[in-house]
């Protein structure tokens, strides 16, 4: 049996096209349908549809590749399980994030992580998209949630618990004045990146409000609401781990800090696996909501 077969095949599918499968397996489009076409002759069968489009599996064919997918998971296990022999992490780290906290993880845990663990090479990718870990073959994604997470063939460590405030620059809070009550909040102009429709939870002495804010900028990036009240735009509502640094150079003020926001929390979401690499290992242990909140 060719198992090399068996990997152009599975990948074939996956990608629906010969040119696809042969650029991410690194050979020749006509490797490629040499090796399906020797496949096809020795079991018998024809595997695919291909018309001038696409690539389909037959029914005979969607069959087979679930065999052959099973097949390369296990090789692709089996190279895991080499990597955790080694004694020093090695590899390509594949990380998932979303893009607000980018520049904070950069900073933070990866760039600190790489100098620890000169080996490994780190591939990032930001962005605010669910990210299927297994299909894409990332090893972590980093994830923010306001509820706990709920797929159950994923493992999500918890990493820290980030408390949510409200921000002003000292030029806004200068010329609008502190509110000093949350009723007094209602009439400054915010900024926010949290979908606040259906009001404002917020609570003080156990007792909650729902208030309703006056929304001048709404943004769906953390970082362009800090830079927004940074300019004097407005009250922002941010996570306390991306104001450390402008809190220390006043250039944000915290106000109505007696009141509390809804917290959110950071994960580390993994797929359950059999054998992990060391890079993961590590990388995992590594990820401390300390060095997060520094």
């Amino acid at each position: 049996m060719d198992v090399n077969s068996l990997v152009i095949y599975a990948k074939v599918v996956e990608l629906q096209s010969f040119t696809r499968a042969a650029r991410s397996l690194g050979l020749e489009k006509s490797t490629v349908s040499t090796k399906i076409t020797h496949l096809e002759s020795r079991l018998g069968l024809r595997l695919l549809n291909r018309t001038t489009r696409s690539v389909t599996a037959t029914e005979a064919g969607e069959g087979y590749y679930r065999y052959c997918q099973q097949i390369v998971e296990t090789a692709n296990e089996a190279e895991q399980f080499v990597e955790t022999l080694s004694e020093e992490p090695q590899g390509v780290l594949r990380v998932t994030a979303p893009g607000d906290f980018g520049s904070v993880l950069l900073e933070s845990v990866f760039t600190p992580f790489l100098r620890d663990y000169p080996k490994v090479k780190l591939d990032l990718d930001l962005t605010p998209r669910m990210v299927d870990l297994v299909s894409e073959r990332f090893d972590i994604a980093i994830r923010a949630s306001q509820q706990p997470l709920r797929d159950s063939s994923l493992i999500a460590k918890k990493i820290v618990c980030i408390e949510m405030g409200f921000y002003a620059s000292p030029e806004y809070i200068d010329q609008k004045g502190v509110p000093v009550t949350i009723r007094d909040f209602e009439h400054h102009e915010i900024i926010s990146f949290i979908n606040d429709e259906s009001g404002l939870m917020v609570t003080k002495n156990g007792k909650s409000h729902v208030v309703q804010p006056n929304t001048r900028i709404k943004v769906n990036d953390i970082l362009a609401c800090r830079e927004a009240a940074k300019s004097g735009l407005g009250v922002a509502v941010l996570p306390s781990l991306v104001v450390h640094n402008e809190l220390q150079k006043s250039r944000l003020q915290e106000i109505l800090s007696d009141y509390e926001l809804p917290k959110a929390t950071l994960y580390a979401v993994y797929p359950s696996r059999k054998w992990m690499p060391s890079k993961t290992k590590v990388f995992l242990d590594y990820l401390d909501g300390k060095k997060l909140l520094k």
